[in-house]
């Protein structure tokens, strides 16, 4: 087995919107996914109790890679909302460093509106294509100290900005959500295995 040096540890940090109303929206499809993590890694994580954190925070054992007993994981959820979640993640992100330091790796979790459902796509840096999520986090961490997973929401024919709100706060229709659970997530799963093993 390779040396433990040379395996990441992992902030995975979700974006959505807090409350019942949006809690199965498009826009909330980060926060989805990382409370599927959450419930397959729940005997290994404990909750994280800190003042400066404003959101949700879980650590322990990782089971994304199993020939690995001892590497850690964390998973941040915040309790704002998306277009101001930056500063929650970078607080975040501190307690990360000063736990990991330099083996620690930012993940973030986000809907990705035109990639189709079914498809994720990951990336370091570059713009946020209008996602507000992500411009918060950026003025907070610059885009290169991060790695964006976008999951596939699709996109309305119109592009009217009223359109595309609407769409992105409907509920994820229920065929949608069976490609993203049985397709989507076990790609998302062998992604982050894949960034903790550093490849």
């Amino acid at each position: 087995m390779a040396s433990r040096q040379l395996y990441r540890n992992l902030l995975i940090c979700s974006l959505g919107n807090p409350g019942h109303k949006y809690a199965k929206s498009r826009h909330s499809l980060g926060h989805i996914l990382l409370d599927y993590l959450i419930a397959d890694h729940h005997r290994q994580l404990e909750r994280v109790h800190s003042p400066s954190l404003d959101g949700d925070l879980t650590e322990g054992i990782s089971s994304l890679n199993t020939d690995l007993l001892s590497q850690r994981i964390a998973l941040f959820k915040p309790c704002t909302y998306m277009n101001v979640s930056g500063m929650a993640i970078a607080n975040a992100w501190k307690w990360s460093q000063k736990k990991y330091g330099q083996t620690a790796r930012l993940v973030i979790l986000h809907d990705e509106l035109g990639l189709p459902v079914g498809k994720l796509k990951m990336k370091v840096g570059g713009s946020s294509k209008g996602h507000n999520g992500l411009k918060s986090i950026a003025t907070y961490i610059a885009p290169d100290q991060f790695t964006k997973v976008g999951i596939g929401i699709g996109r309305p024919d119109s592009r009217s900005p009223e359109v595309v709100a609407d769409y992105v706060l409907r509920n994820i229709p229920p065929s949608d959500m069976t490609v993203i659970i049985d397709q989507v997530y076990p790609q998302l799963w062998q992604m982050l295995a894949n960034l903790e093993k550093g490849t």
